[in-house]
């Protein structure tokens, strides 16, 4: 997908061999007049032109001020076109159309050239001050280069962030040494004391990250949050919130008590979990992560209270999880894997995992009410009709569609205690997502285990890396119901987990993510025709598909019906032959 020329941009600096521009003269006033000719309406043209641009003026022979001062005209258009090209590609599934890996293409050659080229400016700049001979008339040169070696460092990490931002989301890799030029630009500006500058007071702007320190924080924090278990439009949350959280970030020459995460600047690697490290890494910079942790925290306890307005925008509860899970728990793997070779079928969805565990019932035939509208309030079910409108009908009404019963096959890997990494090699559905509820079997007369898609990783030939968690062995098909208004009750699909552990049994119920399930919330728990009252007590594990949630009867003698229900539905599934839920 990408070629060697991206592939290697990184790796030495521009060679200087253009005496003129094409397309403009090399001035501010020249390349804001042409800047301001270019379409957003013709963006595969404006596209083309900007990258030209931006090609030749990484090889134009002038001084690194004029060439900064260039660059900055353009900016705006670059990051217009880039907005533009992304909305293409971004959120569009694992596997994009030939239209679309062009556009992904293209997005890559412009938004590197764009990042290399404040790169060069900063290192070109640096080098020029290194060597140049101190003059009472050169010291207004020497401060134009120290100020363009400051201000392009910080743009220079401001793309980083950036591309490793579109890097994640395309679940790809970052570039061959990307990471050494990220750690390269901050050591630096250290050993110029240029890391701590207010860039808005010397540029005049209102940025947010307001320094290089802030900026190279903030990519180590895109990058520690990226444990490939987040969707797309998870990753572009974190990365607003991170405008904020940077400022929270401690990054140190030594070693202290807090120090989680530790980087080599000499290696071509991102920041990894504190350690004993392999003999050839010796750290020199040491990050701690505790502040930001103590802060997501509060938000949770205290939520509007300590919310910006990015958090109160993008923080959902699943981020919050993620976060503290990211910075509140050990990284290291646990659990050994081992060689195995199988095909797992798996089935994606809460709902689909509802109508296979209930003998292939819609959800609506499992409440065994006395029609399908009777929990709605009477002027719904008449406007619904009415209307004879699909849009307009509850969501339990509607049955699922072919492509959503569908049962994929998928090459495993390998195994550990806890769960599989498989290889995905078919074409993706829509539903394959990080954090989604899956059912999954190594054979079709076996009974389905409950699990989630933990994380995904872009291997070879357009393939993808699966890590599957086993949520539980046992799990069975309910549902709840919830009051929304005086005239609504609606019911929902619901599973019924029960987890050994050791000489006890623990159970807990696995809900759609809807924001009326939340701790403390009192709802019922319906079983076949009988229902309970229950109380949501703790959140196991939440994502954008589901939540986990632990519970508690608000009648401790309901917990027989409970008992019973579930030694019932034990005995169905393991009678029931699964060939005949699939006709």
């Amino acid at each position: 997908m990408i070629n060697k020329e991206i592939s290697e941009i990184f790796h030495s600096s521009t060679v200087l061999k253009r005496e003129r521009l094409s397309f403009t003269e090399p001035t501010v006033q020249a390349m804001s007049a042409w800047a301001s000719n270019l379409s957003m309406m013709q963006l595969g043209d404006t596209s083309e032109s900007v990258l030209q641009a931006i090609h030749e003026l990484s090889e134009l022979q002038c001084s690194e001020t004029l060439r900064f001062d260039l660059v900055q005209v353009l900016h705006p258009s670059i990051e217009n076109v880039l907005t533009g090209l992304e909305k293409h590609f971004i959120n569009q599934g694992l596997f994009l159309s030939d239209r679309n890996e062009h556009i992904i293409l293209l997005t890559t050659r412009l938004r590197t050239y764009f990042t290399n080229i404040y790169v060069d400016i900063a290192h070109r700049s640096h080098q020029q001050l290194s060597s140049q001979k101190f003059s009472f008339f050169k010291i207004s040169q020497t401060k134009n280069l120290k100020t363009a070696r400051t201000l392009a460092t910080y743009y220079a990490l401001e793309q980083l962030g950036l591309l490793l931002v579109q890097q994640q989301m395309l679940y790809s890799s970052a570039l061959s040494n990307q990471w050494y030029r990220t750690h390269n630009l901050y050591d630096l500006a250290v050993s110029n004391q240029d890391q701590l500058i207010n860039i808005n007071q010397l540029q005049g702007t209102h940025h947010t990250i307001q320094n290089i320190q802030q900026a190279y924080s903030q990519v180590l924090l895109l990058d520690i949050f990226n444990t490939h278990q987040i969707r797309p439009s998870e990753i572009q949350a974190l990365y607003q919130c991170s405008f904020d959280w940077a400022k929270m970030i401690q990054v140190l020459p030594r070693e202290t008590t807090l120090s989680r995460y530790i980087v080599d600047s000499s290696k071509d690697h991102p920041p990894v979990y504190n350690r004993k490290q392999h003999e050839s890494f010796h750290p020199n910079l040491y990050i701690s992560t505790q502040s930001l942790l103590e802060h997501i925290n509060t938000t949770i306890q205290k939520d509007a209270d300590y919310l910006s307005k990015n958090e109160q925008a993008y923080l959902s509860g699943a981020l919050k999880f993620h976060v503290q899970n990211v910075l509140g728990t050990n990284s290291e793997r646990q659990h050994e894997r081992y060689e195995y070779s199988a095909q797992l079928q798996i089935c994606f969805s809460l709902l689909t995992a509802h109508f296979y565990l209930s003998k292939a019932k819609n959800f609506h035939e499992t409440l065994q009410l006395k029609n399908n509208f009777g929990f709605q309030s009477e002027s719904n079910v008449q406007s619904s009709i009415a209307n004879n409108n699909d849009s307009n009908a509850p969501k339990h009404i509607k049955t699922l569609d072919r492509e959503a019963k569908h049962i994929y096959q998928a090459q495993v890997l390998d195994i550990s205690i806890t769960g599989y990494r498989i290889r995905w090699a078919n074409e993706a559905p829509k539903s394959l997502r990080t954090g989604e509820f899956i059912l999954v079997n190594e054979n079709l007369q076996n009974k389905w285990k409950g699990a989630i898609v933990r994380w995904i990783k872009q291997s070879v030939n357009k393939t993808y890396e699966l890590g599957v968690e086993i949520l539980a062995q046992d799990i069975y098909p309910c549902a709840v119901k919830v009051s929304t208004d005086r005239s609504n009750v609606n019911y929902h699909p619901c599973l019924l987990v029960q987890n050994q552990n050791l000489d006890t049994t623990s159970t807990s119920l696995i809900l759609p993510n809807l924001p009326f399930f939340k701790e403390q919330q009192a709802i019922y728990l319906r079983l076949a025709d009988q229902e309970v009252k229950i109380y949501l007590i703790k959140t196991l594990l939440i994502t954008q598909s589901f939540v986990q949630f632990d519970y508690e009867l608000l009648n401790d003698e309901q917990q027989t019906l409970i008992d019973q229900y579930i030694h019932q539905q034990a005995t169905d599934l393991n009678n029931q032959d699964v060939w005949e839920a699939l006709k």
